[in-house]
C-alpha cells in the first residue's frame, strides 16, 4: 500500500512538473537557450559571485536613455489555463543614482505581437542590490499560445548598472516550440488596435432591422454603441453592446432593432468601438430603407455626388443573390460594371478612376432592374 501511495505521488508530481516551464540557466549557455526559441539580444551570462543569483545567471545594461529598450523574450508556451504565475528572481548591480529609474514590464505576447497582458517593476534610488522575487499572477487569459517579455527600459545614471535574471518560472504553461527549430518570433506591435472588426451587416426583414458584426481580435477593448441616423450626418445612440473580453478569436455579435413602427425612409447605422482608454473608431455606415408599399423607389446610392467611393444599398429580397452594378454614362456607355455572387444589403464601387459627369446606377438581379441617377465629380 505503501509503494502505491509512493507511486501515486510519483505520478502526481510529475504532472504538476508538466505543467509548469522552468529555467534556472546554471547549465545553459546563450546559443543553448537562443537554439530553444529564447530571444536575449544583448544578454550575457555570469557566474561572478558578486553578480550571480545561482550557479550562473543573465544578465544585460539597461538602458539610460527614455524611449530605448531591450526585450527579452521566452520560448513559446502553451498556456492550459484562464490564469498563470510569472516567478523569477533579480537584482541590480548598483545603486542607482537619485534621478535614475530602472524598469521591467513583465507581460504576455500573443502570436499577433499583441501585448495582451503585463504588469511594471520599478527601481529607483532606493532599491538596494539584494535580490529580491518578483511574482504576479495574470488571471482572464484565454487558454494559448504566449511568450512572456521582459521589457527593459530606463532612464539617467550609470551605463555600467547590470540587471541580472534567474530561476524563472511559469505555472499552467508547457514548452509550445522548444526543439522544433521553429522559432519565429512576432515583435510586440507598439500601438495595437484595440480591436479588428471583420464585418458590419444591415438586414431588414420587416418590420425589424437586423445588425450583425464580428472581430477577429479585443484587447483592452470595452464596449460597441450602435448609432442611427435619419439623415446620414446625425447620429443617435441605439443600444451599448460589451465586447466579449481579451481575445484574438473570431467573436460574432447581433443586435434586433425593433423600435422602427410607423418609420419610413432611409435609416443609417454604424458601430462605434470603444476601448478601455476613451478611445474611439467607427464602422462604415450601413444604410436600410424601410419599405413603403406606395413607394417605387428601390435603389439608394450614397454619396451623391460622389468623389470615390459609391455606396449601393439594394432591397432585402436581392440580398445574398447574384447582383450585377452597372454604370452608364450620359452618351449610353457602360463605364464600369461590377458583378458579385452573393450581394450585402450595401455595396461598395470604387467610381475614383470614372470621368466627373452624370451617370445611370442599373442595378440587376433575377431579371429585375433598378436604377438610380448619380454626379460623380
Amino acid at each position: 500500500m505503501k509503494t502505491l501511495l509512493l507511486s501515486i505521488a510519483a505520478i502526481f508530481t510529475l504532472v504538476t512538473a508538466k505543467a509548469q516551464f522552468t529555467e534556472n540557466f546554471d547549465a545553459a549557455t546563450i546559443s543553448s537557450l537562443t537554439a530553444n526559441c529564447w530571444v536575449l539580444n544583448g544578454v550575457s551570462t555570469t557566474t561572478q559571485v558578486d553578480e550571480m543569483i545561482n550557479v550562473k545567471s543573465i544578465y544585460t545594461a539597461p538602458p539610460t536613455n527614455p524611449g530605448s529598450k531591450i526585450d527579452l523574450y521566452t520560448p513559446v508556451l502553451d498556456l492550459t489555463s484562464t490564469s498563470t504565475t510569472i516567478k523569477f528572481d533579480y537584482r541590480i548591480t548598483q545603486s542607482l543614482s537619485a534621478n535614475a529609474t530602472r524598469s521591467i514590464q513583465v507581460g504576455l505576447v500573443n502570436l499577433f505581437g499583441i501585448l495582451v497582458i503585463s504588469h511594471t517593476i520599478t527601481m529607483d534610488a532606493s532599491t538596494n542590490t539584494d535580490v529580491k522575487q518578483f511574482q504576479h499572477t495574470f488571471n482572464s487569459i484565454t487558454a494559448g499560445n504566449y511568450r512572456v517579455v521582459l521589457r527593459i527600459t530606463g532612464a539617467q545614471g550609470s551605463g555600467n548598472v547590470r540587471l541580472v535574471l534567474d530561476n524563472f518560472e511559469v505555472s499552467n504553461s508547457t514548452p509550445y516550440n522548444i526543439g522544433t527549430g521553429n522559432c519565429t518570433l512576432v515583435p510586440i506591435a507598439e500601438n495595437p488596435l484595440p480591436i479588428k472588426l471583420i464585418n458590419f451587416d444591415a438586414s431588414y426583414t420587416k418590420p425589424n432591422v437586423t445588425l450583425k458584426w464580428s472581430t477577429a481580435q479585443e484587447y483592452n477593448f470595452s464596449h460597441f454603441i450602435l448609432e442611427q441616423s435619419t439623415d446620414g450626418n446625425n447620429f443617435n445612440q441605439v443600444a451599448m453592446i460589451f465586447g466579449a473580453g481579451e481575445s484574438d478569436t473570431k467573436k460574432d455579435y447581433s443586435y434586433i432593432d425593433m423600435n422602427l413602427t410607423g418609420r419610413k425612409g432611409l435609416i443609417y447605422y454604424r458601430l462605434k468601438s470603444v476601448d478601455i482608454d476613451s478611445k474611439v473608431s467607427y464602422s462604415s455606415i450601413r444604410i436600410i430603407r424601410l419599405d413603403d408599399e406606395k413607394q417605387n423607389i428601390i435603389l439608394t446610392t450614397y454619396p451623391n455626388p460622389v468623389i470615390n467611393e459609391l455606396k449601393i444599398t439594394i432591397p432585402a429580397g436581392w440580398q445574398g443573390k447574384k447582383t450585377t452594378y452597372e454604370l452608364v454614362n450620359v452618351n449610353g456607355q457602360l463605364s464600369k460594371k461590377v458583378e458579385t455572387g452573393s450581394s450585402s444589403q450595401t455595396e461598395t464601387i470604387n467610381v475614383s478612376q470614372l470621368a466627373p459627369g452624370l451617370y445611370i446606377v442599373k442595378v440587376t438581379c433575377e431579371g429585375q432592374t433598378a436604377q438610380q441617377k448619380i454626379v460623380k465629380q
